[in-house]
């Protein structure tokens, strides 16, 4: 006579073995769509400080995604940069530009704050913030 307790076991077991795994493929699938709702954003520029300054560092900070922030030489009142942010939404977000200048005398400030959107070009081309 067979043991019919034992297939149950192994049925149920299959059975357990099966639903785990569709569970997580669901979960991975729903990580994936979640990762391909956000994209990279490359911004440009330039930054400037008041009269007898120099822009040392321009950060951006979105209130969805990564910060991201570019040293500049400090020669000139009016410096370029580039900064690249990840993880921005499809849509778009705000976030917080700063520029830290560095005057003559070798006082450090942050004058300049400025809330701004970021959203991906539709040509892909760099999002140009230029921050007087």
């Amino acid at each position: 006579m067979k043991n019919f307790s034992s297939i149950k076991r192994k049925t149920l077991s299959s059975i357990a073995v099966t639903a785990s795994l569709a569970l997580a493929a669901s979960v991975a699938a729903i990580g994936t769509a979640h990762s391909a709702a956000t994209v990279k954003v490359v911004i440009t520029g330039t930054a400037s400080c008041a009269k007898d300054a120099t822009p040392t560092v321009v950060t951006i900070t979105p209130k969805k995604g990564k910060a991201g922030s570019d040293e500049t030489p400090g020669d000139e009142q009016s410096e370029q940069y580039t900064i690249t942010l990840t993880g921005i939404p499809n849509n778009g977000t705000t976030a917080t530009a700063k520029v830290t200048c560095l005057d003559d005398e070798g006082d450090v400030n942050t004058p300049k704050k400025k809330d701004v959107p970021i959203k991906k070009p539709a040509n892909n081309s760099p999002l140009t913030l230029n921050i007087p």
